[in-house]
């Protein structure tokens, strides 16, 4: 025993310091701190803490200098760290809020890092505010990908629809289905999107007209529901109900492309060439994969007869009997809106295409200061 209680007196000594040997290291931590020498201030600060004691007067003071040296730094690393470090310390909620608030402009724009301040964060606060903070740790875990933290978050009906997703992405459907069982636990705003969920989750174990009827019962749906639905009728050829979904989904930004383009294949099908030219028309002005197909369908259907071209002005500057020449041309004189087009036995070059003649006039006046004296406006089918 005596041996044991000498052993511990030992320990004891090692780790801790003298009231000089402290006021000697605070001092040494303020200099560099002020100096600006934030990397080896934080580990001054780490030294200090490894041995001081629980009731030391200076402890949070160095807490503080520690995170700022830290923050000051930019060093992310080791904020996490010295976040790990203090969570088993009993600090001041004041104290806990300063660290919050600087980790969280540390992380900016990296959801992962600042799920951790905020982990760390949410202990020093309870009621409401914990609540709240509980629902930024969930956002902040879908940003991060983070699926598996989400599920051991708390029971709250503001976080059981993050866990849904969370099911959903690891591919735990019948998780999914068994937890969205009760509508009770999830808020009133989230239950459309849970049911979408549910049917989702059906889809991908190949129940498909579960799914369709789950998503099909949602009140308020979305547009990727829209979209879902509009797919499934698509392929299950019941054009009927795959053009009511296109029809409310060409009203959605971002989902306008697709849904003109798939209105002009229903009624490209029937055989209703001009109305489906139409929306495909619409379609093309898009740059996107539907958008091409659109293009590539329009001049399928004016190089069968089916559909007449449109009819637009252009200004033709100039003739070659060489195509090399004329696309010569248009690269010497950066010409970027002109392009080379067969006219009679020649290749012409051609500048702007446009609707109305008035504009096609502007243009040539343009060309003609440029030094192209005999340009002239035809008309183009297209």
């Amino acid at each position: 025993m005596r041996i044991f209680a000498v052993f511990l007196a030992l320990f004891l000594t090692a780790y801790a310091f003298s009231e000089k040997e402290r006021d000697t290291l605070l001092r040494v931590i303020q200099g560099l701190y002020q100096d600006r020498v934030y990397n080896i201030a934080a580990k001054k600060c780490e030294e200090y803490l490894e041995k001081a004691s629980e009731n030391d007067p200076y402890r949070e003071k160095v807490i503080k200098v520690l995170f700022h040296s830290l923050y000051n730094a930019k060093d992310k690393k080791g904020f996490l760290a010295a976040l790990n470090t203090v969570s088993g310390y009993k600090l001041s909620p004041d104290i806990a809020e300063e660290i919050f608030t600087l980790g969280m402009k540390l992380f900016d724009k990296e959801p992962a890092g600042q799920a951790e301040v905020v982990r760390f964060y949410i202990d020093y606060t309870d009621g409401y505010r914990k609540k709240q903070l509980y629902l930024l740790l969930a956002k902040l875990y879908t940003e991060a990908k983070l699926w598996d933290r989400i599920l051991k978050l708390p029971d709250y009906k503001e976080l059981n629809f993050y866990k849904v997703i969370a099911l959903y992405k690891m591919g735990r459907y019948d998780d999914l289905i068994n937890f969205t069982e009760e509508m009770a636990k999830f808020l009133p705003e989230d239950k459309d999107n849970v049911m979408y969920y549910r049917g989702l989750a059906f889809f991908k174990k190949g129940d498909i007209k579960k799914a369709v009827s789950i998503i099909e019962s949602v009140t308020f749906k979305t547009p990727e529901m829209v979209k879902f639905l509009s797919d499934y009728y698509i392929k299950e050829k019941n054009y009927l109900k795959a053009e009511r979904y296109l029809r409310i989904l060409s009203l959605e930004n971002g989902y306008k492309d697709y849904a003109y383009y798939y209105l002009g294949v229903i009624y490209d099908l029937d055989k209703k060439y001009k109305k489906a030219s139409q929306y495909y028309k619409k379609a093309s002005q898009f740059k996107t994969k539907y958008g091409q197909l659109a293009r590539k369908r329009l001049l399928q259907l004016k190089e069968a007869g089916v559909i007449e071209g449109e009819k637009f002005y252009s200004v033709r500057i100039i003739l070659y009997s060489d195509k090399t020449r004329a696309e010569n041309l248009i690269r010497k004189k950066s010409l970027t809106d002109c392009f080379v087009k067969k006219y009679k036995k020649y290749y012409a070059v051609y500048c702007g295409m446009f609707k109305n003649r008035a504009d096609a006039q502007k243009e040539r006046k343009l060309l003609k200061k440029k030094g192209f004296k005999d340009a002239v406006i035809d008309t183009i089918i297209r």
